[in-house]
């Protein structure tokens, strides 16, 4: 019995003790818990499309190699694709081959062990220079002889739309004349490259090509035009003795005022002949007795009637002339006005002719004259309406009924003198509305009526701000809607640094205006479809048709397919019309 006994504990012990070393009554044995580390491929750069080789190292708890292991790999952004799954060798190693996507920039993918996770960085770079795409400069109108406001810029690519830096591109201009900034540029990191073409001399279309060789879409051509520039083609430094100051051009005959003093009062009214090429010679010289300053100067519709303002003087005040003999003007009538008359302008109203002129400071006024030669009152004061003290009445734009009171800091004042919108008529003047502009000092205006729009909605008003006659001006043009007379508002404006402007003339037709602009010179601007903010990029060109120091331009007129400028300085010029 003992024995038997003894044989049986030994038997269950052996039992225990194996089922201990077998780990568990299921059979299965420890799960090891394994860990990846990057081994190479992130932080790499290739080109698009490329494979990248990516590759991790997988170890157990004790950090020793585990080969045989399975890693999960998948693409994270970026595009491409990437082999999966992928087994560690003898060193723990495991690999995938990453092939990019199409778009350069960064991508990344990701190895997965369990919860061990790796994300690699991948820089893909464009592939190959491959394509030249024009980019941005094309269909520009500048001035002939000047540089163009925008680059000619064209893009290089690879086969998937990505931009390539550091091609070189070969530019050349193939008609129409003119220069580059450079012959070759570089493309840079946005893959454009540009150059700056200076227009040819010549009007018309002028074009560009930018090629690289080999390339798809090679060459580019660019093609822009050139409008003229003004040219002075006679006339200048034709009146020494006398500050020039307004000008009217009828016929063959242009008629110039004179302003203050120079070496001689200007109380000359000079007449010019403009020959078969539109160049002007003096013909005749009016002074009149007991003025100081001839300032505004008209011609009548018909030719007939010639009008100036005067001041400064006893005789100050408004005069009638009759050209009968465009070349002599032949005196009919004055009206005498003690502070004198700054601006005169005819208007044409219910068949009968009109005066509307700007009475001086002191007690400013527009004053309104019914003009008839061969009656008794060549010259009958129709209406004074007293303009604010705010400097005063510089001058009158009248058109369709509607006279345009320049007012200085009180802004433009509009007024029904024949229109209907307040029943007023030249004897009775109705204020429709005003408006001071950004800046005030409202000088002049124009009223454009464009024929290409049908619209009758600008209205152009010149600023006369402070300066010294020879040297400085400022003063900006400002662009006012007047869609509803009732209630205009400003919607545009052009600066000129270093100057102002003082009148302007439109050619309807074309959408020029051009204005006089002092130590400026001359101006032309495109006023073509809608206005709005600065006009700074609507400029055709720009002329000092006396040059430096010798340019101080008044005022200027178009006629007979040529524009006249009178310059205090150097005089009477004939240019052409850009």
């Amino acid at each position: 019995m003992t024995k038997r006994r003894t044989l049986l504990a030994m038997g269950e012990t052996a039992a225990i003790l194996l089922l201990a070393g077998c780990g568990g009554s299921d059979g299965s044995g420890p799960t090891a818990s394994h860990t990846i580390t990057a081994q190479s491929g992130d932080g790499a750069s290739a080109a698009v499309s490329q494979p990248v080789t990516l590759s991790v190292r997988v170890t157990d708890d004790s950090g020793a190699v585990a080969p045989g292991v399975s890693v999960t790999w998948s693409v994270v952004s970026g595009g491409g694709s990437i082999t999966t799954p992928s087994t560690s060798d003898a060193n723990g190693v495991a690999s995938a081959t990453f092939t990019l996507g199409q778009a350069a920039g960064t991508q990344r993918a990701r190895a997965a062990l369990g919860s061990s996770t790796v994300t690699f960085t991948v820089t893909a770079v464009a592939g190959p220079a491959a394509k030249l795409k024009k980019s941005a400069g094309d269909a520009q109108t500048g001035t002939a002889g000047s540089a163009l406001a925008q680059p000619y810029a064209v893009v290089v690519q690879d086969q998937y739309n990505n931009p390539v830096s550091g091609v070189k591109v070969a530019w050349s201009v193939t008609t129409g004349g003119g220069t580059l900034s450079a012959d070759t540029s570089l493309s840079v990191a946005s893959g454009v490259a540009t150059a700056v073409h200076t227009l040819g001399p010549v009007a018309g279309s002028q074009s560009v090509a930018a090629a690289v060789a080999g390339l798809a879409g090679s060459a580019v051509a660019f093609t822009s035009t050139a409008r003229a520039n003004f040219v002075a083609l006679g006339g200048g430094n034709n009146v020494p003795e006398r500050y020039t100051s307004d000008l009217w051009v009828h016929g063959s005959y242009a008629y110039t005022g004179t302003w203050g003093f120079r070496s001689a009062q200007g109380s000359a009214l000079k007449v010019w002949h403009l020959d078969a090429a539109g160049a002007p010679t003096l013909v005749d010289s009016i002074v009149t007795v007991g003025i100081g300053t001839v300032s505004d100067v008209e011609v009548s519709s018909d030719g007939a009637l010639l009008v100036f303002s005067a001041e400064n003087g006893g005789n100050a005040g408004l005069y009638l002339y009759g050209l009968a003999d465009p070349a002599h003007p032949a005196f009919i009538a004055n009206y005498v006005v003690a502070t004198g008359l700054h601006t005169a302008t005819f208007g044409y109203i219910g068949g009968k002719r009109y005066i509307f002129a700007a009475k001086d400071p002191g007690s400013p006024a527009m004053m309104i004259f019914e003009i008839a030669p061969g009656t008794a009152t060549p010259i009958a004061l129709t209406a004074t309406v007293p303009v604010p003290a705010n400097y005063g009445h510089h001058d009158t734009f009248v058109r369709d009924g509607l006279a345009f009171v320049c007012a200085w800091n009180t802004g433009v004042m509009i007024y029904d003198v024949g229109d209907g919108v307040r029943g007023g008529s030249p004897a009775s003047p109705q204020l429709v509305s005003s408006l001071v502009t950004a800046g005030g000092e409202v000088h002049n205006a124009w009223w454009f009526h464009n024929p290409v729009t049908g619209e009758k909605k600008y209205l152009f008003i010149g600023q006369e701000g402070p300066g010294a006659v020879g040297s400085a001006s400022s003063g900006d043009i400002h662009v006012v809607d007047i869609s509803t007379l009732t209630n205009p508002s400003e919607v545009a404006s052009y600066h000129l640094a270093g100057a102002g402007t003082h009148n302007f003339w439109m050619d309807e037709p074309r959408q020029v205006l051009y204005a006089a602009y002092y130590n400026g010179g001359v101006v032309a601007l495109d006023v073509s479809g809608t206005l709005s903010g600065s006009l700074a990029a609507r400029e055709i060109a720009r002329i000092t048709p006396g040059g430096a120091g010798n340019t101080y331009v008044w005022g200027v007129m178009l006629a007979n397919g040529h524009l006249y400028a009178s310059d205090m300085l150097s005089g009477l010029w004939e240019l052409s019309a850009p």
